[in-house]
């Protein structure tokens, strides 16, 4: 009983890594990418950086230039708490979120910026703000 446990869970976990592992080699085609990056100080202003290269987010940002400060957790990717000299705010519940464009809308991101393969023309907005300290939900970008 224990080696058909043993593996099952060793099938399961081989076949989602080999998903994700596919995934990743068909998004990145083991080349940085152009995408859309923008970012919103929540105070009116808005800047894009189109045509911006790099494999992962945090390339990306790095390649536009960004001031980016952020403290990394391990395999969890790295905590962004400051871009370009805006920190975040916890007395104010504001707090940096990325987003990206999909048909319906902005959708929030779902990982740390460096673990996130973005793919090519792609749009990606960082987001400064406020975020519902009993419900975790950050407000959309407009």
């Amino acid at each position: 009983m224990v080696v058909l446990c043993w593996a099952i869970v060793a099938s399961s976990m081989f076949g989602y890594y080999y998903y994700q592992f596919t995934d990743l080699v068909d998004r990145i085609g083991g080349l940085p990418v152009s995408i859309n990056l923008s970012i919103d100080y929540a105070n009116g202003t808005r800047q894009w950086f189109n045509g911006t290269i790099g494999v992962t987010l945090y390339d990306v940002m790095t390649q536009a230039g960004w001031n980016v400060e952020a403290t990394p957790f391990g395999v969890m990717g790295l905590y962004v708490a400051s871009i370009n000299g805006v920190q975040e705010s916890a007395e104010g519940s504001k707090y940096w979120g990325w987003w990206t464009w999909t048909e319906y809308g902005w959708a929030h991101g779902g990982s740390a910026c460096d673990k996130y393969i973005v793919s090519a023309n792609e749009s990606i907005i960082w987001y400064y703000s406020y975020c519902n300290t009993t419900t975790w939900k950050m407000t959309t970008p407009p």
